[in-house]
């Protein structure tokens, strides 16, 4: 399998990037051209010393096709990077933006489970990197929180935008501002939010998988909300009342409302009822 044919002009310019002690671990399997191509970026990524190789890897991971054999690897070594970086916030800030480039390339996600596995986990990965940057950062930037969770709403709100894209703001949200986000800023949009979710779950749909998981993960934020709150007598769960049904609506949409009532989530009704 060949890279794409911007890869070797992008080698060819992160070339002097060698003084980087990256050495990722690749399979055998992989060409040996792969293999340089992987090393070449990674080193790069994380040189501090030149803009220029940091923003042709990233240049290159955003555009080249025929990438897709690496696509476990970069997970892996984001991964590992987030491991034992915690420390350092141009180590975090680079594999996020890794991360970022790789779901933006429009050749590596054509379809199929797997695919669409790798490029949620990669998004799940941004996502906790937004959230660890928050968290150790925000005591010497006010603004630093206020503006990730912008640029987050705005891909939320952007119905342009891949199912992906609004996956990764959702968690992102999430992440940078807890509950608090999802009650603010979330929570509100989403009678806009669910008629676009629900013509994308439509069956004939080629994006029902993706709106399937922003389903999921919609269920997941919503449920931080409960956070706090005494869990309902076992004798009303599982039952959504027309009323309360009807409430929903008002906050969350007609079809949400309508997933949420189905699952049987009372619990949450009542924790969304309440914001």
């Amino acid at each position: 399998m060949s890279k794409g044919p911007n890869a070797n002009s992008t080698l060819a310019a992160m070339s002097g990037s060698g003084n980087v002690a990256v050495k990722p671990l690749v399979k055998h399997v992989l060409s040996k051209e792969l293999q340089l191509y992987f090393e070449k970026v990674c080193n790069a990524f994380l040189d501090e010393s030149s803009e220029e190789y940091r923003t042709s890897a990233y240049s290159s991971l955003r555009e080249d096709p025929g990438l897709h054999q690496l696509v476990p690897y970069f997970v892996q070594f984001i991964s590992e990077k987030v491991t034992h970086g915690l420390k350092d916030i141009f180590v975090l800030t680079q594999v996020m933006r890794m991360a970022e480039a790789l779901v933006q390339n429009k050749s590596l996600y054509l379809g199929g489970n797997a695919d669409l596995s790798e490029q949620f986990a990669l998004r799940e990965l941004a996502a906790s990197l937004l959230g660890l940057i928050a968290k150790k950062y925000s005591h010497s930037s006010h603004t630093l929180k206020p503006r990730l969770a912008r640029s987050c709403l705005k891909t939320f709100l952007d119905p342009s935008k891949p199912f992906g894209a609004h996956y990764g703001a959702i968690i992102g949200l999430q992440a940078v501002g807890g509950a608090e986000a999802v009650r603010v800023l979330i929570l509100p949009n989403l009678p806009t939010y669910g008629a676009l979710l629900k013509d994308g779950m439509a069956e004939e749909n080629p994006r029902r998988p993706e709106a399937e998981k922003v389903l999921t993960v919609l269920f997941g934020v919503l449920g931080t909300l409960r956070e706090g709150r005494t869990a309902l007598a076992n004798g009303h769960n599982g039952v959504v009342t027309e009323d309360l049904r009807g409430r929903l609506n008002g906050k969350v949409g007609e079809f949400l409302a309508a997933k949420i009532s189905e699952a049987g989530e009372v619990d949450m009704v009542h924790a969304i009822l309440e914001v």
